[in-house]
């Protein structure tokens, strides 16, 4: 636990065996390993507020209580990483106003190797102040409990930083239960989904710059990723984000977790199909759907119009103006 608070093993250890025993003489903490290690390691816990020396003749010591002890140097440190993030955002604010410079270069970069994609990702999340856009969709290199951590983490953003956070996912991965699941966990987490035929995975993050795969392994691995500044190919990007977002389906948890993303217009669309007799499969290709998606789909469309059949439903789909 002290690690993450900056500490070193030997402190947290001897911190762990403090807080298991209690009290521990000094010479009890020389005695746990090589002696000035030990020594430096209690002082520094001293000096940090975790540990203190009871009063009475002989040196003991006894650990301070954790939840105020902990807390301040939990804040201490949250203080020290705003002022790190402050100093960052004004690092970023020299970057972009060098490249507004003659160098048109620079406002694209070329990141190479699977391992660095995927770091840079990671990176893209965390890096975020106040929104993230993404098209999400197959094929995926990262393994599945790699991309559980990053959407777990997108979550905490959401709910500690305000961090706003818009996903496209591709219509096909709704044929996929395991694919859904981490869909709807995602939504639970705060997260703003939709539905789509998603041409191309990208990434935009605050509006100031973006990412997309330049080259693609076989096996779906991003073995080159380009980073775009603000630029008019950002614009471009962000203009192609919101026109896919502005007609795609919402999706929305339901008490069985299915995704329900059918809405009015999609309902009019798969009518309209169904009258001009196409087939299951002529759909699902129209649509870029599975025919599974598809027979789901007219299921809706006739409970909505309370058909018992395709016909009936056509007819019904008529006299309601949708044809």
């Amino acid at each position: 636990m002290l690690e993450a608070l900056g500490f070193g093993r030997a402190e947290a250890e001897l911190y762990e065996l403090l807080v298991t025993r209690g009290r521990l003489a000094l010479e009890d903490v020389l005695a746990l390993g090589e002696r000035e290690a030990q020594r430096i390691a209690l002082e520094t816990l001293e000096s940090r507020g975790l540990v203190r020396r009871a009063a009475g003749p002989e040196p003991v010591y006894v650990v301070a209580p954790p939840e105020y002890a902990i807390d301040v140097l939990v804040a201490e440190q949250m203080a020290a990483l705003r002022q790190v993030r402050a100093r960052a955002t004004e690092l970023a604010a020299r970057v972009r106003a060098a490249d507004r410079g003659d160098d048109a270069a620079s406002l694209i970069e070329v990141v190479s190797g699977p391992g660095s994609a995927r770091q840079l990702f990671r990176q893209v999340v965390r890096s975020a102040r106040e929104e993230i856009a993404v098209f999400d969709r197959p094929p995926y290199a990262t393994p599945p409990e790699e991309i559980e951590e990053v959407r777990e983490e997108q979550a905490r953003r959401f709910q500690t930083d305000g961090v706003r956070i818009r996903t496209v996912f591709d219509r096909g991965l709704l044929d996929d239960p395991v694919e859904v699941r981490r869909i709807m966990n995602g939504v639970r987490g705060g997260e703003q989904a939709r539905v789509a035929p998603v041409p191309l995975k990208l990434a935009i993050i605050d509006r100031e710059w973006g990412m997309l795969p330049l080259l693609q392994s076989d096996a779906g691995a991003a073995e080159a990723v380009v980073i775009v500044r603000r630029s008019v190919l950002l614009d471009s990007m962000i203009a192609l984000f919101e026109s896919v977002w502005a007609q795609a389906s919402e999706i929305r948890p339901g008490d069985d977790d299915a995704v329900r993303e059918s809405d009015e217009a999609d309902l009019r669309e798969l009518a309209r199909l169904l009258v001009a007799g196409m087939t299951d499969l002529s759909i699902a290709h129209h649509l870029g759907l599975s025919e599974r998606t598809v027979r789901r789909r007219t299921k809706e469309l006739l409970d909505e119009l309370g058909a018992q059949s395709r016909f009936q439903a056509g007819a019904i789909a008529a006299k309601r103006g949708w044809i």
